[in-house]
């Protein structure tokens, strides 16, 4: 009661007092208060939700690195509650599978994942499926092409901005640039390429068992051009430019008998740093930030590395020994693991060493052993490579079965 002895409603407190008594609510009380009136509503939603939500895995909203798997990747605006459900979907196993582009001969396809295209290598082609917010968010039609199935095998892509750089096993990669229409085919090595990346007009391109060549790009009379800047030689499986400063290159090797095969070149120098993780073979690296590389790993581990120590900073290890495959980043602290059996991704969170958040397993419809070769996600879907079709496992449909694996995994820990 106030001093005037009028009565004071609860509707009459400011937005920070309402925001501050609701903060020791549960979410099934939030959910009922915030259908009592607009103020209520308004004060959930905007604040007490926003705040509850921001450091979500794979659904927060919090402000994301700058590097290229940072990037939002959504094509549905979610509110801040229905990401918190979302989350739940996630970490408990809820989601509907299906399956798309089934492939009786076995093949390892490579997906990139943007907001509005998902790219996808089948051969020799490049694959562009438009997303929408229906039919599982994407349409199984492609809107464009690059290349034929007839041509030599893609093995590695990379995109930028609507620029696409990929290699092929004869040695030879394409620049393909959507926005301008412009398609250009050069031969680089004679070997098998095994990576691309590029930042700017710095282009990289790793073979299987005989160098490293750094490019400059060009575009003359429409076409791509690309003159040879430094040749090292020493191959690698995985190259990534640092996106924040792209003067510095991530590398890892196929096999190194020493347990060094993370290295760190200097593009101006051409000088090589081994960085010390114990690692015989890397399948996949990411940048977290620039100074910061995600790994994956033959001997069965996700590791971080910081180039400053040049030392490992965390290091997570499969529960059933499987090598790491393949790699996707949220940008926060969200890690997905493709691994080497049963189609099995692991989720990991960057906060939490040496635990596993929850395992996904899509069914073995077509093989049972079939590995993950590329993976990607954005809040309500994740994307999975097998040998033999695409699985898209969408965590936003209803009427899902719980998948949980997280007792397993406890037994596993304690």
């Amino acid at each position: 009661m106030c001093n005037d002895g009028q009565t004071l409603n609860i509707c009459d407190l400011n937005e920070d007092v309402l925001e501050h008594i609701f903060q020791f609510l549960p979410l099934r009380d939030l959910d009922q208060a915030v259908r009592v009136c607009r103020k209520f509503y308004s004060t959930i939603s905007c604040y007490v939700f926003a705040k509850l939500s921001a450091k979500l895995l794979l659904t927060g909203h919090q402000r994301k690195s700058s590097t290229n798997y940072g990037t939002d990747r959504n094509v549905i605006d979610f509110s801040y509650r229905r990401r918190m459900h979302l989350f739940e979907n996630w970490r408990y196993g809820r989601y509907r599978e299906s399956q798309l582009f089934h492939h009786r001969t076995i093949y390892f396809s490579q997906v990139i994942l943007e907001k509005r295209w998902l790219y996808m290598t089948h051969r020799g082609q490049l694959r562009c499926h438009e997303r929408v917010e229906k039919d599982y968010l994407l349409k199984n039609r492609a809107s464009w092409t690059v290349g034929r199935e007839k041509d030599p095998d893609v093995s590695c892509i990379v995109t930028r901005r609507q620029v696409l750089f990929g290699g092929r096993i004869d040695g030879t990669c394409f620049v393909h640039d959507q926005s301008n229409q412009c398609h250009s085919r050069l031969r680089l090595e004679d070997d098998v390429i095994t990576s691309v990346d590029f930042e700017g007009d710095l282009y990289v391109c790793s073979t299987k068992s005989s160098c490293t060549s750094f490019w400059r790009g060009s575009v003359e009379f429409g076409d791509y051009r690309l003159k040879l800047m430094r040749r090292l030689e020493e191959p690698y499986q995985t190259v990534k430019l640092c996106p924040d400063a792209g003067n510095i290159l991530a590398a890892g090797k196929y096999h190194d008998r020493s347990k060094e095969a993370l290295r760190v070149v200097d593009v101006e120098s051409g000088s090589t740093t081994k960085l010390d993780s114990p690692s015989k073979a890397i399948y996949q690296l990411l940048w977290k930030d620039s100074s910061t590389i995600l790994t994956g790993n033959f001997d069965t581990t996700m590791r971080m590395v910081d180039i400053r120590a040049a030392c490992d900073v965390a290091v997570w290890t499969d529960p059933y020994d499987a090598s790491v495959y393949c790699l996707d980043y949220d940008g926060g602290y969200a890690v997905l693991c493709g691994m080497k059996y049963n189609f099995r991704v692991n989720l990991y969170d960057l906060r939490v060493p040496k635990r596993c958040v929850q395992m996904y397993f899509p069914s073995n419809k077509f093989s049972q052993y079939s590995p993950v070769h590329s993976v990607a996600a954005d809040s309500s879907q994740l994307f999975v490579v097998t040998d033999h079709d695409l699985r898209i496992l969408n965590f936003n449909a209803r009427g899902t079965e719980t998948k949980d694996y997280t007792w397993d995994l406890n037994k596993w820990l304690y």
